[in-house]
């Protein structure tokens, strides 16, 4: 059996966190979760170097690079970020905001 987010989420109060899709070797996928980490926001990361068919699945899906980052909010909507340079610009944003 499978399980999402939403089904692993039941019964949990949810916060704010961000899902990144990475490989291992990739220098903005590094920066990216450097710049998580910095930040100290929470964070998951799904490792695809082992994960062809994820892989071949995410590029029909018009994904041709990662870090892939998505934003997974209170309410379980979730919201796309991009790559590591939307990363940036996105808690730019957040800082000039407060």
């Amino acid at each position: 059996m499978f399980f999402s987010e939403e089904t692993i989420a039941e019964g949990i109060e949810m916060v704010e966190y961000f899902h990144l899709y990475c490989k291992v070797e990739c220098v903005f996928c590094k920066e990216a979760i450097s710049l998580l980490e910095a930040e100290k926001k929470d964070f998951v990361v799904t490792i695809l170097d082992h994960c062809p068919s994820f892989e071949e699945g995410i590029k029909e899906l018009n994904f041709t690079t990662v870090p892939i980052v998505l934003r997974c909010l209170p309410d379980r909507s979730i919201e796309m970020i991009g790559g590591c340079a939307e990363l940036k610009v996105f808690i730019q944003k957040e800082k000039d905001n407060k």
